[in-house]
């Protein structure tokens, strides 16, 4: 997933048919056939200390979620969750009963409202967006997540019915977010004016269909029918007129994640069926001076749906095992490795 605005958002159709878990606290207590020490109360019993939240002091720099557990800042978060996209301590993510979350830290907030679609966060986790309603109804809501989190407005959609529900596409870190549907793009400009601007106006033709830490992944194409894995897909930026700065080409794709230096995909037709999953992934200079394939570690393969860069030269990939285990790998393509990571006990 462009990342996970694009990788949580294919996230929701899945979760739609998984299991709802469920996470159970376990309390322990002194039963009535338990002795007690001399001199103490017979009608009195003393409860054992609650475990503090479980801790992973060498948790990566951005939220991870194995399995899912969902590490924020060193500590888990509570829950089952099925993904998580973010930077430091700042996340958005989606619980195994289809419900989306958000935090500056461990202690999650529900986004409140019908969120169909998944939501998207700018590239430094400060500002978030989502769409809620149903019907011909909806609103997209921006959040800033500094200082306890806040809402900095909302707009309302187009008054129809849309199948699939309008999303938010992207954020970015000076706060525009692009938002749409099956037959619009907007450009809203929640921090500025609260105005929209119309991106078949302002780039015809154009459809921002995802967003990385290296640029808004666009291609030319319809609304409803454009993604990554045909044309001629670009990176870009975005100004507050709608209008795009092309940054430079990237390979057709079904997954992709860009950092400021590097670029890592699965080709088209990597994903979907009931493949284990790739082995291998393409990686690239977004200058294009250099490029080479990472595989994953032995007994595993990756989940390309499921990646980020920790730094602008270090990659972060789910792997999976025969057995549908997840583990944790960190890749370097300066170097073509990859290694495991430990994970919490």
């Amino acid at each position: 997933m462009p990342r996970r605005s694009h990788r949580l958002a294919s996230a929701a159709a899945v979760v739609a048919i998984a299991a709802v878990g469920a996470t159970v606290a376990l309390q322990a207590c002194v039963g009535s056939d338990t002795p007690r020490p001399a001199g103490a109360a017979a009608d009195r019993t003393t409860p054992a200390p609650e475990a503090g939240p479980a801790t992973w002091g060498g948790q990566p720099d951005v939220p991870v979620e194995v399995d899912g557990d969902l590490w924020v800042g060193g500590e888990q978060v509570p829950g089952e969750w099925w993904g998580v996209e973010g930077r430091g301590t700042r996340w958005i993510g989606v619980q195994l009963d289809r419900t989306w979350w958000w935090g500056n830290d461990a202690q999650p907030r529900r986004m409140e409202g019908e969120v169909d679609q998944g939501p998207a966060i700018s590239a430094s986790g400060r500002y978030l967006a989502y769409v809620v309603g149903g019907g011909r109804e909806w609103t997209a809501v921006a959040v800033d997540t500094d200082d306890g989190g806040h809402d900095v407005g909302t707009v309302e959609l187009p008054h129809e019915r849309m199948s699939p529900a309008p999303r938010a596409v992207a954020v970015t870190d000076d706060g525009l977010v692009v938002v749409g549907g099956p037959r619009f793009q907007w450009v809203w400009r929640p921090l500025v004016d609260g105005a929209t601007v119309e991106l078949a106006r302002a780039a015809p033709g154009q459809a921002v269909v995802g967003s990385t830490a290296g640029g808004l992944v666009v291609n030319e194409g319809r609304y409803d029918r454009t993604d990554g894995a045909q044309g001629a897909p670009y990176l870009a930026r975005i100004a507050e007129d709608g209008t795009l700065r092309r940054l430079g080409p990237v390979p057709t794709h079904d997954a992709l994640e860009a950092s400021e230096q590097w670029l890592a995909y699965a080709p088209p037709g990597t994903l979907g069926g009931e493949a284990w999953g790739p082995d291998r992934l393409q990686v690239q200079r977004l200058d294009g001076s250099r490029a080479g394939v990472l595989a994953a570690p032995d007994g595993w393969r990756f989940n390309p749906s499921d990646m980020q860069w920790e730094t602008a030269g270090g990659l972060l990939v789910v792997v999976v095992s025969p057995d549908g285990d997840e583990a944790l790998a960190r890749c370097r393509p300066d170097k073509m490795t990859c290694t495991m990571v430990d994970l919490p006990d």
